[in-house]
């Protein structure tokens, strides 16, 4: 019965790790229309960082698709009143405009399954190098999806940097002080011994509250990942 409920628990907090709602049977990815729209829950496993980047990817994507409704808009305009002047030049803009709204929409849709999928599963190098093709498309979205996949890069960048000391190795040829073996320390007189309070209990789980999961640093790569995953989600490094 132990190993039973031992391997429910397990079960459980994997499924909730790949953002699966256990009552419900809906993932996080599928929970908005048709898995297009990336939802705005964040998973609880990952680092701040990555979940900075998450957020700022999210916006991103709403604003793609925010700018291939108004190109759409301002291309149908220039179509209409193109053909209301006899200007072909105006309905060639109008066209061009239907297109970069093709374009922004597409990038939308595509920019939840290459980036936000990819910092959801742990995958952040991927998600990295995808903010780079899709922050060059968002140029034609006015900028504004450019700027929050720069941001996110940045933030994937942190969360990639392996941890390093904060106290800086000696310079070669500086003096040092010379050590000495530590004294043991003096034990007091034994006294009357006082009796040990008992321990404090840790507060039980209440249901509702955000699960915390223990946290691993892999030494290959540096990424963040639960204690309960055998190998690192980025690398794939087996975890010590």
């Amino acid at each position: 019965m132990a190993k039973l409920r031992y391997f429910g628990q397990y079960t459980e907090s994997a499924l909730a790790i790949k953002g699966t709602d256990v009552s419900g049977g809906k993932t996080i990815m599928d929970s908005t229309i048709g898995g297009i729209l990336a939802a705005r829950t964040i998973p609880p496993w990952l680092p701040r960082d990555a979940q900075d980047a998450r957020m700022f990817s999210y916006w991103a994507q709403i604003m793609f698709l925010i700018m291939a409704l108004v190109w759409f808009i301002i291309g149908i305009a220039e179509i209409v009143l193109g053909l209301d002047n006899g200007s072909i030049g105006t309905v060639a803009m109008g066209f061009v405009g239907l297109i970069i709204s093709v374009v922004c929409g597409l990038a939308g849709i595509f920019l939840k399954r290459s980036v936000i999928d990819d910092i959801d599963h742990g995958r952040f190098h991927d998600a990295k190098n995808a903010c780079i093709v899709w922050g060059v498309i968002g140029i034609v979205a006015f900028i504004l999806p450019t700027i929050l996949l720069l941001l996110s890069y940045m933030k994937l960048s942190d969360v990639m940097k392996p941890a390093t000391s904060p106290y800086a190795p000696y310079a070669p040829g500086t003096p040092q002080a010379q050590q000495y073996p530590a004294q043991p320390p003096q034990q007091p007189p034994a006294g009357p011994q006082q009796p040990i309070p008992p321990a404090a209990q840790p507060p039980a789980y209440q249901h509702g509250k955000e699960q915390k999961y223990e946290m691993l640093k892999c030494k290959n790569c540096g990424v963040q990942f639960p204690a309960f995953m055998a190998n690192c989600p980025n690398c794939g490094a087996p975890k010590e």
